[in-house]
């Protein structure tokens, strides 16, 4: 090979070497300006998705805040419904545990004052004569408290002839299903009315004289008492209390009815020891007999005034006779008092006693009942007062428990005709 050919083949040799070196350099240059294009297209979009991600996580920290802040404001708020609901359950017992109550009654009388022949004196007059309101609270099942406010006479103060008067206010503890105690202000276990007087219960307008003369309905005291029951029907109260505080001179001496101290600022020297015995183990039938006696019925500071025994006895009895219900009711007080007083020597005793029938039927507009009354009467005032009554009326029951009156009345004074009395009332009552 010569020297020129072997020149001319290196030379074609450099310039292919020396362009192929130029192409690739070009290529790659292009490859990398791809490559660095899609890079930043990707950094790009890696930015956007970044910026993306990063308000999600703040919108994320937010959402969180606000459900902490939520979970915080449910939490308070249940801690709030918890409370309520504890003051809304308090409330509830209480409200499920407290009774409510009282009855009121409204009367009008119009009486004559009778002479041999012509009427000497006239009374007519309307009185709404009681409002009485009822609370009780039961604290557990075995202890309660009941009590009692009336208002008689419709209104009380300086000049007026209303009262304003507590007559209950006591706690009773139940020990066993037989056996109970209670304490406080409470009324006197005798006779029929004294217990229990709402004017839904009984015959007349008015309350019977004997059981307010000689009991003397309403009667209450300050003590305790317990009272024990048979599963037979018999069963016994027996009471310690307070006791009544007679006048030895005066309009009002020897006057049981004025005794009545009401526990206001009581004088409370002489107590009163009282048992009652009662039985009502046969259907439609109530025995009861109640025995009471005070040391000193002046309370220590009246010469003349000793002791007092009342001796009490009742029956009612009811039967069912054609539609409706026959009742007879048949009581008997008397008081036995020592009177050092040749004054007064009538007050030493003083007893009354009274025989009821009645009949009550159902009607279309509700329960109607006739009945009369006889009672007899000697007490003491001052003086002697002695008098036979004759009653005779009817009820309407509307409802069971709001009752229309009305009854004709004559009484007779034994010791003096001139003071005979007759008339009739008419009365609205009821209890709720």
């Amino acid at each position: 090979m010569s020297t020129k050919f072997k020149l001319a083949l290196f030379t074609a040799l450099a310039l292919c070497l020396s362009t192929a070196q130029a192409l690739t350099v070009e290529e790659l240059a292009a490859q990398f300006e791809s490559y660095k294009k899609q890079q930043d297209v990707k950094f790009e979009q890696l930015s956007s998705e970044n910026a993306q991600l990063k308000q999600q996580n703040a919108q994320l920290q937010q959402s969180f805040n606000n459900t902490q802040s939520q979970v915080s404001n449910n939490t308070t708020a249940v801690e709030v419904i918890s409370e309520n609901y504890e003051g809304v359950q308090k409330a509830s017992e209480w409200f499920n545990n407290t009774t409510i109550g009282g009855y009121g009654e409204l009367h009008y009388q119009n009486r004559s004052i009778e002479g041999n022949k012509d009427h000497k004196n006239h009374k007519e007059e309307v009185d709404f004569h009681r409002f009485v309101l009822f609370f009780g609270h039961e604290f557990t099942d075995n202890l309660r408290f009941f009590s009692e406010l009336e208002l008689e006479h419709s209104i009380a103060g300086d000049g007026k002839d209303g009262e304003i008067e507590l007559e209950q206010a006591y706690l009773e503890y139940d020990f066993n299903q037989n056996a109970s105690a209670k304490a406080g202000l409470f009324l006197m276990p005798v006779g029929i009315m004294n217990e229990t007087h709402e004017p839904d219960t009984f015959y007349g307008v008015e309350r019977n004289e004997v059981e307010k003369n000689i009991i003397p309905t309403t009667w209450w005291e300050a003590g305790i008492g317990g009272n024990y029951r048979f599963d037979n029907g018999l069963s016994f109260d027996a009471i310690l209390s307070s006791g009544l505080d007679i006048d030895n001179s005066g309009k009002k001496a020897f006057s049981i009815r004025s005794g009545r101290g009401k526990v206001s600022k009581q004088k409370a020297n002489d107590p009163i020891i009282a048992v009652r015995g009662k039985y009502t183990g046969i259907l439609g039938l109530e025995l009861a007999a109640t025995v009471l006696h005070q040391t000193d019925l002046g309370q220590s500071d009246k010469p003349s005034v000793g002791s007092g025994t009342l001796y009490q006895a009742h029956v009612i009895y009811s039967h069912g006779i054609g539609p409706g219900t026959f009742t007879g009711k048949a009581l008997y007080s008397r008081w036995k008092i020592d009177v050092d007083s040749k004054l007064h020597q009538a007050a030493e005793s003083q007893y009354g006693w009274y025989i009821e029938p009645g009949y009550r039927f159902p009607t279309s507009m509700g329960d109607m009942g006739v009945y009369s009354r006889f009672q007899k009467l000697d007490y003491y005032s001052g003086s002697e007062k002695n008098y036979d009554i004759w009653e005779a009326g009817a009820n309407w029951w509307v409802h069971e428990n709001v009752v229309l009156k009305a009854n004709y009345i004559h009484k007779e004074d034994t010791l003096n005709s001139n003071s005979d009395e007759s008339g009739f009332d008419l009365g609205i009552g009821y209890q709720f």
